[in-house]
């Protein structure tokens, strides 16, 4: 978000103090095309951003930490998904390039860590199953 100081601090704010007749406005239209340019370019990569695949899946973890944070007032240690929800889970990880590091339990199981908790895989789950959170 622009905050109003940097929009009047800007080639667009001064573009409106310059005079019509005066030379110096070509050269704030070319700099206001430049400064539209990269803020459009910048909406466009939040898009991006929203679409990303396994947004889905992220969500309805946020969901089942909400509802643990709400309950205990604190977020829960663990969350156990199914196969499809944790793959989803590392490719957002990978699109918003967040680091992926992936570890397992000592019973074996892969977790990874996400928004303060671990993401635990169960294979033995469905596929999309996103479990209530929990601690140990």
């Amino acid at each position: 978000m622009i905050s109003r100081r940097d929009l009047l601090a800007s080639s667009v704010g001064s573009g409106v103090l310059i005079a019509p007749g005066n030379t110096g406005a070509t050269a704030t239209q070319s700099d206001d095309a430049q400064y539209f340019s990269a803020m459009i370019s910048e909406l466009r990569e939040i898009r991006r951003a929203v679409s990303i695949d396994g947004t889905e899946a992220i969500n309805t973890i946020r969901a089942a930490q909400r509802t643990y944070l709400k309950n205990s007032s604190r977020f829960p240690e663990f969350v156990d998904v199914g196969y499809d929800v944790f793959q989803s889970v590392i490719d957002w990880l990978i699109a918003v390039q967040q680091p992926v590091t992936i570890n397992r339990l000592t019973d074996g199981r892969y977790t990874i860590v996400l928004f303060a908790s671990t993401i635990v895989l169960r294979p033995d789950f469905p596929d999309g199953y996103v479990g209530q959170g929990y601690d140990k």
